[in-house]
């Protein structure tokens, strides 16, 4: 064999060497690249469970502030209702009565909406009391009786 047939030989084994080296340098990038897509993968489905976590807190935020207001207007409720007593009237009828000056009553119907009213006299014989806001007519005070009159001169 000659020299020049040699080392073609040999260049060319060279070649191939550098070539099946490459396909194995390709292998590893490809695994690299693997790996890079799976935590690319990984980093994306994280993201959307911070995104869904972020959502999430948004509407415990949101019901968390709901909650708080609703129990600070049961509070105020139970604060405003406390200065008031169910008590049976004279005239029978059952009426929230304040225990603060001025002493007046107010409308249980109107109490279960969770307002006060007053309810203001009629100033009539039969006793009645009347809701500012619904209306309605409670016989708080006992029917007067009539007295006759008396007519002089006849």
């Amino acid at each position: 064999m000659d020299l020049v047939l040699i080392s073609s030989a040999y260049n060319g084994l060279k070649v191939a060497k550098d070539i099946f080296s490459g396909f194995k340098d390709l292998q590893v990038e490809t695994a690299a690249l693997e790996r890079i897509n799976d935590a690319v993968k990984k980093v994306g489905e994280a993201q959307d469970a911070i995104f869904m976590l972020r959502e999430e807190l948004f509407r415990l935020q949101e019901e968390n502030n709901y909650l708080k207001q609703q129990i600070s207007d049961s509070d105020k409720w139970a604060d405003i209702i406390g200065q008031y007593q169910l008590v049976a009237t004279a005239g029978g009828a059952v009426v929230f009565k304040s225990n603060e000056e001025p002493l007046h009553f107010a409308c249980p119907s109107c109490a279960q909406s969770k307002e006060i009213h007053i309810l203001q006299d009629n100033r009539l014989i039969v006793g009645t009391f009347t809701c500012t806001k619904c209306k309605a007519q409670y016989p708080v005070k006992p029917q007067e009786t009539m007295q006759p009159i008396k007519m002089q001169g006849w």
